[in-house]
């Protein structure tokens, strides 16, 4: 039996949705990348994911309920909210951040040895894609890599950092010129998201 054009449409609608949903889960994953490469490319992604993801799945709702599939209308209008919260509640740089970490296990454990001994760091050319111009600062507190820093003035800053031992409220990490930062996600085994 032979699927309806109007069906079709419909299907046509949801697969651009799903494909807009996708596309804006994977400029979120590469934020960092995308930011410290191009800031204004990554936020007119992100923009565009948006819209493309919302609208193509209002647009597969209504074409839905046009062919009156209250279903998979219904389906659609559910999984749409579902998908956006995720998006949006995630911490994507911290999400980026851990799956590299598991890639590249022993590389940073090399990193984390090598500051904790006091031998000179030799950083993988790669870390340009975690930290800017793949820069870390060994600091007394621990390894510091800036991921993000306010260009105009060096005010304010977020990266990631070894901490040797024990990290607490006390631990203070230098993260621009003119901010300071603390450990405020653990990573595992003593890399910590500093803000």
């Amino acid at each position: 039996m032979p699927i309806p054009p109007a069906m079709q449409k419909s299907w046509l609608l949801s697969l651009l949705a799903a494909a807009g949903w996708i596309l804006l889960a994977l400029v979120s994953y590469l934020r960092i990348p995308l930011f410290l490469e191009a800031p204004l490319l990554y936020v007119l992604l992100l923009v565009w994911g948006w819209l493309w993801s919302l609208l193509w799945s209002f647009a597969g709702v209504t074409s839905y309920l046009a062919v009156k599939a209250y279903g998979r209308s219904m389906a659609v209008l559910v999984i749409t909210p579902i998908l956006g919260a995720l998006i949006w509640t995630t911490d994507w740089k911290v999400v980026y951040l851990e799956s590299w970490l598991r890639l590249h296990h022993e590389t940073f454990a090399n990193l984390a040895s090598s500051y904790e001994s006091g031998r000179p760091l030799e950083i993988p050319s790669w870390m340009e894609y975690l930290s800017i111009e793949g820069d870390a600062q060994a600091q007394e507190c621990g390894l510091y890599f800036p991921v993000f820093v306010d260009k105009w003035r060096a005010e304010s800053g977020e990266g990631f950092a070894y901490i040797p031992g024990k990290a607490d409220s006390q631990t203070i990490i230098q993260t621009a010129e003119g901010d300071i930062g603390g450990p405020t996600y653990d990573l595992g085994e003593g890399w910590w998201w500093v803000e």
